[in-house]
């Protein structure tokens, strides 16, 4: 939902069924994690990570500043790289065969809408990354009843990042000069570590501007489905399809 005054996007973000879910995360959100959530420097890790759901690459191509090897994948073709379409369903890649349990380091994600945020956690726990798992989501997703139950209790996340400002998301695009009016954060759980209360974290003020880079607004550009872009580096030559 779009206001017409000052162009602030709304909380609710629903497709029709079965269409593609499509709300590209803005480049400085991802730095934002590795840096101030993660404590990473650029271009100083020999770390591996797995992006699910990486639609036109941009979270892949930030994460690629921080990780020496990233794997891109996606249900649907948005022109990053070339795996995608059924066989890269995160949802029912077989952990035992594709990619073997503990084949990356960190799998890190900005999930489709309603229940899947919840199911490709479920999922990446699955594939047992070494060091943990990442996911870009609305605040408001702490919450509910079930959630709770089937998730936050018996596998409770290492961190939350709340981000001080608001991190514009836009259907379909990333717009550097989109507002926002709902909230989101990341969720990490570490799979390298004892299990220890929550850290709730906030991300300061002015991230947008710290961790905005010149050639981000390559990714402000519209996507062509089917036209794939460079690929990235693969964990360990080439992926099985």
């Amino acid at each position: 939902m779009v206001s017409s005054s000052n162009n602030a996007h709304m909380a609710t973000r629903i497709d029709a069924k079965n269409a593609p879910d499509f709300y590209p995360t803005p480049p400085w959100a991802t730095r934002a994690l590795c840096e101030e959530l993660l404590e990473l420097k650029a271009g100083q890790n020999p770390l591996s990570v797995w992006e699910p759901a990486c639609g036109a690459g941009h979270m892949s191509l930030p994460l690629s500043e921080y990780f020496s090897t990233v794997f891109a994948s996606d249900l649907f073709d948005r022109g990053m790289g070339s795996y995608h379409g059924s066989a890269w369903d995160f949802l029912h890649i077989d952990p035992r065969t594709q990619h073997p349990a503990g084949s990356f380091d960190w799998i890190i994600t900005n999930p489709p809408y309603g229940d899947f945020p919840q199911r490709f956690v479920e999922r990446a726990f699955e594939h047992e990354p070494r060091q943990g798992i990442a996911v870009f989501v609305q605040l408001r997703w702490l919450e509910t009843l079930d959630r709770t139950r089937e998730l936050f209790l018996p596998r409770p996340p290492a961190m939350v990042g709340v981000f001080a400002e608001r991190v514009p998301i836009v259907r379909d695009r990333w717009d550097p000069d989109a507002s926002s009016a709902t909230a989101y954060c990341w969720v990490i759980w570490r799979t390298d570590k004892r299990r220890g209360e929550p850290i709730l974290r906030w991300i300061p003020p002015g991230a947008a501007k710290r961790y905005f880079r010149a050639q981000d607004l390559k990714l402000a550009e519209p996507t062509k489905p089917g036209v794939s872009g460079e690929a990235l580096p693969l964990f360990g030559g080439e992926a099985s399809a």
